[in-house]
């Protein structure tokens, strides 16, 4: 680094002009007369975006760059590659794409950072690899695969700029997961990482599902059945209370438990690869065995998360085996995807076979499984047997599969899930274009324990409300499922075609199509499913704007005999629907982007009501230091009640401005109105209009290349529709009215130790209004205090929260 630094120092005495491109600031490249003004922001905004030029010839990939630009400034600057070191500060920005709407998943910024680390050597590569990696299209994917078979290996990443039908926006996506260094078999070098998390909050314990929410519900349900507000039997009345109070006091114990994380991973050249995971999330109740059948005294007690692997790479035919915990994803979804989260109208997913040391328990893998090559064969087999939590009848039969948060005795390691299965796909890429493949795969998924859904083990009796559920009531008693799976995929030019479709043996079907076109300043997505309503696989995470238990009695804990089987509304399998979802990217100018605009259209099959969603952004940018997006969303969504459905009608106004006041600097502010139209209801008052807002201000300096500081701070106010917001690294709910503040520090140590360091706090204020009556005879008093009538008055929360991240890899 010391001698590049002279170098350019002696360059910059004897060749005019001869600054470091890449410390050059938009005013110095504008000042060249080799560049026109539009010419050079282009280029600091290239810079800008990756980090720094690696290669003078690297400006032949910027738009109106061509070669006289190229001779200019090779003759009038001089140019210092960006430093080198252990961790790429991609990492961190990979990391908080997790903050963006619609943004990926846990499992998949997990994947990308590995290949941030250690890149796909992009001679060797597939498009069944390639389409995994962040927001880059089968068509960008293809296009890469047909120039290495047509033109063979490239000597640069840069090479691939002008391959056909390769966008650049996909190009962009790629370039930092892909190198053109070769596999060495032969090598044994040692490499690894470490990370440490310390997660001591995020300021959402009173969310709609923080614990103090499912602390509040166990306590409303003990008082009730206390009281007999419910009309349970005797002997029932002393098996829930016992339920709910052994329930709360677990949740008591976890109120103030802080969360941790030891992940390890290490490898061996390009052939073996280990790794281990402890963890346990913030505010999660610990005890249950981290390893099945195996007592580990103390640790037991710290971590509730406990996952491993080894691995062996490029081994003949066999291209990977994983023993341990592994992430399997294939096709679109529909027959196997084991990951616990389900993104809302998400249309990129990581593809293929990977360790898992991932957050994900309730849908983790554990066992085997193996990716094999042969010619144009590509085959997939895994088998898993691992424990499951699930919703447990008051007599302790395992009613239904839950996904929580926070789990109790009650629910954890319910029942033992034995899965295993396969997927093969033929590569019809050698006489047909490439991209081009047929595939089929089955799946069989059996319990140590019937399985037995019951209304009346989640159903309040005799209460006022009408069980009404179609997505539990059509779900059968029984130890086993299977299902069988048929998929395609074809590429033409810049279109793709893909689709799968599923079958499960009560002779339900899942489906789902999807077609892209798209060249450098547009695409065009079209994706058609339909789920059946009795299709309950639950590792199917196809595209679906609702969960399954979405707008269901299970996200009304009140009405359920446990609050805590409220947390079925997570299940993140796809709700029975059927639509079809267009999306679209466009460019009018350099100036002037529509970036994202889609519509939603589907149908909720359990009772037929039509639904749509429309979003559109629109972004100005006069110029590349400031940028001006304007967001409008519309969605009518109909719903079933007790009496008629009802419709509500939500629309949305987000204003957006991010600048660059100085090089060093960043901020953004954000506003946002929304407002829902409900049907009126009398025993609401007949009010009909809810509605929020919030402004949102963030700013982040940067002290160094290996230093920053960002900080941020909102103000909300909600009438009824509460908010949510994305921060730096997560989605925060806002409710009631509040404000917030937060601070993040991200350091890069040393070329091998980053660290990110982020406090917050946040005040909330919930208005408890209509509670006070002037009529004496009519008014609310205290319990025990008949002379003190009960006032309206204002709860204020107050939370703090602090995470930590160590990152030394080696």
């Amino acid at each position: 680094m010391i001698s590049s630094l002279l170098l350019a120092a002696c360059l910059g005495l004897t060749v005019p002009g001869g600054f470091d491109l890449n410390t050059a600031s938009l005013q110095e490249l504008q000042e060249l007369p080799g560049l026109s003004h539009v010419q050079a922001g282009e280029l600091h905004r290239y810079i800008y975006e990756t980090g720094g030029l690696r290669s003078i010839y690297e400006v032949m990939e910027i738009p109106g760059f061509g070669p006289e630009e190229l001779e200019y400034l090779r003759e009038n600057c001089v140019l210092v590659p960006p430093r080198g070191g252990g961790i790429s500060p991609q990492v961190m920005s990979i990391m908080e794409r997790l903050a963006a709407e619609d943004g990926p998943g846990d499992a998949a910024v997990d994947v990308w950072e590995n290949f941030l680390i250690r890149p796909i050597p992009v001679n060797a590569a597939t498009s069944w690899q390639l389409r995994s990696l962040d927001r880059v299209s089968l068509v960008d994917a293809a296009a890469v695969e047909a120039r290495l078979r047509t033109l063979g290996p490239v000597s640069s990443v840069t090479s691939l700029r002008d391959v056909d039908n390769l966008t650049y926006y996909g190009y962009r996506n790629m370039r930092d997961f892909v190198s053109v260094r070769e596999l060495d078999l032969s090598s044994m070098e040692f490499f690894g990482s470490y990370r440490l998390v310390v997660d001591g909050g995020d300021g959402r314990f009173y969310d709609e599902e923080g614990l103090g929410a499912m602390l509040d519900g166990l306590r409303s349900a003990e008082y009730d059945i206390l009281y007999g507000a419910r009309g349970y039997s005797e002997a029932d009345s002393l098996a829930w209370i016992g339920r709910v109070r052994d329930q709360r006091e677990e949740l008591l114990e976890a109120e103030n438990a802080t969360g941790w994380e030891h992940r390890v991973r290490v490898g061996l050249g390009d052939r073996f690869r280990g790794g281990v995971r402890l963890s346990r999330g913030r505010n999660s109740a610990a005890g249950f065995g981290v390893f099945d059948g195996l007592d580990l005294g103390s640790i037991n007690d710290r971590f509730d998360l406990a996952k491993g692997f080894v691995s062996v790479e490029n081994l003949g035919a066999v291209r990977q085996a994983v023993l341990g915990n592994y992430r399997l994803s294939l096709a679109q979804g529909l027959l196997v995807d084991n990951t616990d989260e389900m993104m809302y109208r998400s249309t990129y997913r990581s593809w293929g076979l990977y360790p898992d040391l991932t957050s994900t328990r309730q849908f983790a893998m554990v066992g085997g499984a193996m990716e094999v090559q042969a010619g144009p064969f590509l085959g997939y087999g895994f088998y898993s047997n691992a424990s499951r939590d699930a919703v447990r009848s008051v007599d302790g039969t395992p009613s239904i599969l839950l996904m929580s948060a926070t789990r109790t005795s009650a629910y954890a390691d319910a029942v033992k899930e034995t899965s295993y299965g396969g997927y093969g796909f033929y590569d019809l890429g050698g006489f047909l274009s490439c991209g081009t493949a047929v595939g089929v795969g089955a799946m069989m998924v059996s319990y140590s324990d019937s399985l037995v859904p019951d209304a009346s083990a989640m159903d309040i009796p005799g209460d006022a409300t009408v069980w009404d559920c179609p997505e539990y009531d059509i779900l059968e008693a029984g130890e086993s499922s299977s299902f069988l799976g048929l998929s395609a995929q074809t590429v033409i030019d810049n279109v793709s075609f893909e689709g799968e479709i599923v079958r499960q043996d009560n002779e339900s079907m899942a489906a789902l199509a999807r077609g892209r076109w798209q060249n450098d300043y547009f695409y065009l997505l079209g994706i058609w499913r339909r789920y059946d309503l009795a299709f309950n696989n639950p590792y199917n995470r196809g595209f679906a704007e609702q969960l399954r238990y979405d707008d269901t009695v299970f996200e009304k804990p009140y009405y359920l005999n446990d609050p805590l089987a409220s947390q079925l509304a997570r299940w993140p399998v796809p709700k029975p629907e059927e639509g079809i979802y267009i999306e679209s990217r466009f460019q009018v100018s350099r100036a002037i982007t529509f970036t994202k605009v889609y519509l939603d259209l589907w149908r909720s099959i359990p009772y037929g009501f039509d639904n749509h969603r429309f979003q559109g952004e629109i972004e100005y940018r006069p110029d590349f230091t400031v940028r001006f997006r304007l967001k409008y969303k519309y969605q009518e969504k109909t719903k079933m009640q007790d009496v008629i459905p009802t419709t509500s009608r939500t629309t949305e106004y987000t204003f957006r401005t991010f600048f660059l006041p100085t090089e060093s600097d960043f901020f953004d502010v954000q506003l946002r109105l929304g407002m829902v139209e409900l049907t009126p209801n009398p025993l609401y008052g007949d009010d009909r209009l809810m509605s929020g807002g919030y402004i949102s201000a963030r700013w982040e300096h940067n002290f160094s290349d290996a230093l920053s500081v960002l900080g941020g701070t909102t103000l909300w106010s909600t009438d009824g529709m509460s908010q949510w917001e994305f921060e730096d690294t997560g989605i925060d709910f806002l409710d009631g009215d509040g404000t917030k503040f937060y601070v993040t520090i991200k350091n890069n140590l040393s070329d091998n130790l980053q660290l990110r360091l982020r406090v917050l706090r946040k005040d909330t204020f919930y208005p408890r209004t209509g509670l006070y009556r002037p009529d004496p005879e009519d008014a609310f008093y205290y319990q025990g205090d008949p002379d003190s009538p009960v006032r309206d008055f204002i709860d204020h929360a107050t939370e703090y929260g602090i995470r930590c991240q160590l990152d030394f890899r080696w």
